[in-house]
């Protein structure tokens, strides 16, 4: 088993309003012994849903669609 901390910023595009925003997340990325990666996320030391897993909302106009893309990944640690 491998794993990995890492920092992954995220830049969120609100289709509807424009609003363009960005937000860092931690997350512990875990390779098992068959190559299947599993990740967890937390962000401001809180476990939540990766950002891209749901329906994201806009934090301006509350609302959709948003695009999510990663903007940039720093690796902590590795074992």
């Amino acid at each position: 088993m491998f794993s990995e901390r890492v920092v992954e910023q995220y830049r969120f595009l609100c289709i509807r309003c424009g609003s363009n925003t960005t937000d860092s997340y931690q997350a512990v990325l875990i390779t098992d012994s068959e190559g299947n990666i599993r990740s967890f996320y937390s962000r401001g030391g809180l476990p939540c849903e990766a950002p891209a897993a749901a329906e994201t909302l806009c934090p301006d106009c509350h609302r959709g669609p948003v695009q999510v893309t990663l903007a940039r990944q720093t690796v902590l640690t590795s074992s």
